[in-house]
């Protein structure tokens, strides 16, 4: 049984997965695209798996958010990322707290169950993009509806980070004999 503290490489990993994460929403936010935000359909499923893959590497409950919490604190402080820059974190560590939570209910691992990896993927993303909506109609007077943010915003991140949960369990199955050595 692994031990329940993190130890200095479980962290190290936590700390590159979740720059790399970071790294990816800033590298495609950079890409031409005919409507703002339009690299979320590399982000976030890219995002989705590299956090089950290290929660897989990992297996202690708290990685996902760990990894978020490094992610959205090096998202704050680069282009690309929500206008509202200080939301980032506490969206991006609730996130977190749903897969870690998901997994720890379900008592799987990210390899073990393609349905609990879906459902992750479906539904981490709703608080921090409901806190992101929040704050984009307090901070920034947006008056875009909640039907338009719901249907053109947070639909989408299910899809894409669902789309992402369907295939994590096999990435993690293939690439289990290299993470693990």
């Amino acid at each position: 049984m692994k031990d329940k503290y993190f130890s200095a490489k479980d962290i190290a990993l936590m700390a590159v997965f979740g720059c790399a994460s970071s790294l990816v929403t800033l590298t495609t936010a950079f890409i031409p695209a005919p409507l703002p935000g339009l690299y979320a359909i590399i982000a976030v499923p890219v995002g989705t798996i590299l956090i089950l893959t290290v929660v897989e590497m990992v297996g202690k409950f708290g990685t996902a958010t760990f990894t978020q919490l490094v992610s959205g604190a090096l998202s704050m402080f680069l282009p690309g990322g929500p206008p509202v820059v200080w939301i980032i974190i506490p969206g991006w560590c609730i996130s977190g707290l749903f897969i870690d939570s998901i997994l720890y209910l379900s008592k799987k691992k990210p390899s073990e169950s393609r349905l609990i990896t879906t459902i992750a993927g479906l539904i981490y993303n709703i608080p921090g993009d409901f806190l992101i909506y929040w704050s984009f109609v307090a901070f920034l007077g947006w008056e875009y509806s909640l039907f338009f943010f719901i249907y053109g915003f947070l639909m989408i991140h299910m899809i894409l980070g669902g789309i992402a949960g369907i295939f994590t369990s096999d990435i993690i199955r293939k690439i289990k004999p290299i993470l693990l050595s």
